[in-house]
């Protein structure tokens, strides 16, 4: 069975050169590549993408950029949601989590704190229970637990803390 990559919306009008707004209607189409190797080694399977914006197009000059198409579909591009965070590695959140545990430094225990009530959050860690001003936590499907002290975070250390993790995070 061949696979077949097909690339994301180019962003621009492969007819004008415009830039393709969030909403706009375009047609897009599928062209063959000879230049292009699929991931069977095939030479000649690849495809390459091209997007046309609709309202650019009149219907013969479309068509004729249509012309020799594998395929043609029609699509309303989604809307712009603005910026998106970034997604949280929650495997370097565990191993930095691991880090500051064995480092005991009080000066990043606020840090030790939110990183393990985030991951707890995220069920990638669980909370047995308190002792002694601490959180009793373990990783799942182990038995061994080990302890992150419980601090509190004061306002005016909430902006110190957030440039501590962005920094950590490389945010």
């Amino acid at each position: 069975m061949a696979t077949w990559k097909v690339a994301r919306s180019s962003k621009v009008c492969a007819l004008s050169g415009r830039p393709l707004a969030p909403g706009a209607h375009v047609v897009t189409a599928l062209f063959g590549a000879e230049e292009e190797v699929s991931e069977d080694k095939v030479r000649g399977t690849g495809f390459v993408r091209k997007d046309f914006l609709v309202d650019d197009a009149d219907a013969a000059s479309l068509a004729g950029a249509l012309e020799g198409a594998y395929c043609v579909w029609r699509a309303t591009l989604p809307p712009d949601t603005g910026h998106r965070a970034p997604r949280l590695d929650l495997g370097m959140a565990r191993d930095l989590l691991e880090r500051l545990v064995a480092e005991n430094d009080p000066s990043r225990a606020s840090a030790a704190w939110t990183l393990a009530m985030l991951l707890v959050r995220k069920r990638q860690l669980t909370l047995v229970g308190e002792k002694e001003s601490a959180l009793v936590l373990r990783w799942p499907k182990t038995e061994t637990t080990f302890q992150v002290p419980a601090t509190v975070v004061a306002e005016a250390e909430m902006e110190q803390l957030e440039q501590e993790l962005s920094r950590l995070f490389e945010v």
